[in-house]
């Protein structure tokens, strides 16, 4: 059972409820002095006290998508890395990305689906179900590199209307590191003949930590979001890879080569990019991709266009920071380096090195973030052919409630600066 099911956190609050009903019922019987009813009414306040708090932070954990699997919490399986021999002898992978299943998108008429009510038009929630188990195991479109149109594998009615979401499986050829569980959106248009020959931009987002991917479709809504923008005119046709920041869970890798461990930077600069060239008909130039993230995720996305400016043309960073802190999740990044974990910091990196030539755009909020006054400063340093763009709202928080009211703005200023080289682009013109 996932652990941000609603049946899972169903579960956590009956067993509470009982727990402490129980303890109610119990509490006369164990009244006396006697040392042994003492202990009872101890163990009693202390079950009634741990049922109610795990059921919080249940409901929490499925809120925010935390931690959505028990093997995600206990890292039972975590991704396969390697340290410098990775690099030094690169792993052969034959199938860079197992397509695992697919789920028919959000369409656009269901990211625009309103109801009236009190003579007010409101969005109706929508929140696309994930298939409950593997339908694929192993698509031509993930194992033949360069084929001419893999999206002819899931060419069907509703994936001309509406995409596809395929969950992955992602190898790295460099690096060696296997995650086991991404998704990919790929747009209506993909599937619709008039495309067959066009590549699209692509995007990489990635989650804060310890998010789940998952979290991009079910609590930010992106698949449909960028539907609805395509439907609109406002957005270009892209195709969207939503990935965990970290690729070593339960730890927290900071998108760093980190010494003598995962090569998490190489694996999101190098080995994604190339693995999603390899399987999809997806631009190839630092103008046909970006990257973006919330939270750790914004920092990675920052971190990643900045020193890979030749894979990385743009970059959004969600309520992202600017240098990683180092704690119980993390380990240590740099090998207790100072001069790498300079390199990782990207104020550091604005003040005594050349700026790259990327275009960034950062978001947060006067009141209810923390991150105000470093983005304002981040900004002001920033100087060509860097470019930066601030999106500040006035009252926000560190949350998907705050992000999805960003999203619009911000996916309009990414399919602005996203180009793709596959050919002129055959929608009609307005």
């Amino acid at each position: 059972m996932p652990l941000i099911s609603g049946q899972f956190v169903a579960l956590l609050s009956l067993v509470a409820a009982a727990t402490m009903a129980a303890t109610v019922m119990l509490w006369p019987h164990v009244a006396r002095r006697k040392g042994s009813h003492a202990a009872a009414r101890t163990a009693l306040l202390i079950a009634a006290q741990f049922t109610a708090i795990v059921a919080v932070l249940g409901g929490l954990n499925a809120y925010f998508s935390f931690i959505v699997s028990w093997s995600d919490l206990f890292g039972i399986h975590t991704s396969a890395t390697s340290g410098p021999k990775a690099i030094s002898r690169p792993a052969t992978v034959a199938t860079p990305i197992i397509i695992t299943r697919t789920q028919g998108a959000p369409g656009a008429a269901a990211a625009r689906d309103t109801r009236r009510r009190d003579g007010q038009t409101r969005p109706a929630p929508h929140t696309p179900a994930l298939p409950p188990a593997a339908t694929t195991a192993t698509s031509p479109a993930a194992t033949s590199p360069g084929a001419a149109s893999p999206g002819a594998t899931f060419r069907t009615g509703r994936a001309v209307d509406r995409g596809e979401i395929l969950t992955v499986q992602i190898s790295g050829e460099r690096t060696g590191i296997t995650v086991p569980r991404s998704y990919v959106y790929l747009p209506p248009q993909y599937f619709q003949p008039a495309y067959a020959r066009r590549l699209f931009p692509a995007v990489l987002v990635l989650t804060g930590y310890p998010g789940d991917p998952r979290a991009e479709i079910t609590r930010l809504n992106l698949p449909a979001a960028v539907a609805t923008g395509i439907a609109a005119g406002r957005l270009h046709p892209a195709v969207f890879i939503m990935m965990f920041s970290s690729v070593d869970m339960p730890r927290d890798t900071e998108c760093t080569d980190i010494p003598g461990g995962p090569q998490a930077e190489t694996f999101f600069s190098q080995d994604v990019p190339l693995a999603v060239e390899q399987t999809f008909r997806v631009a190839t130039g630092a103008g046909g991709w970006a990257v973006m993230g919330d939270s750790t995720g914004g920092y990675c996305a920052l971190k990643l266009a900045m020193t890979h400016s030749d894979r990385f043309g743009s970059a959004v960073s969600l309520s992202g920071y600017y240098s990683a802190l180092q704690d119980f999740t993390t380990g240590s990044l740099y090998g207790h380096s100072a001069a790498y974990r300079a390199e990782n910091d990207l104020f550091w990196r604005l003040g005594h090195l050349p700026p790259p030539p990327v275009s960034v755009l950062l978001t947060t909020s006067r009141t209810g973030e923390n991150d105000y006054q470093p983005t304002l400063q981040f900004l002001r340093m920033i100087r060509p052919p860097m470019h930066g763009y601030g999106l500040i709202l006035p009252v926000g928080g560190h949350s998907f409630r705050t992000w999805k009211r960003e999203l619009g703005q911000t996916l309009t200023w990414l399919s602005q600066r996203l180009t793709a080289n596959g050919g002129p682009d055959p929608r009609p013109s307005r």
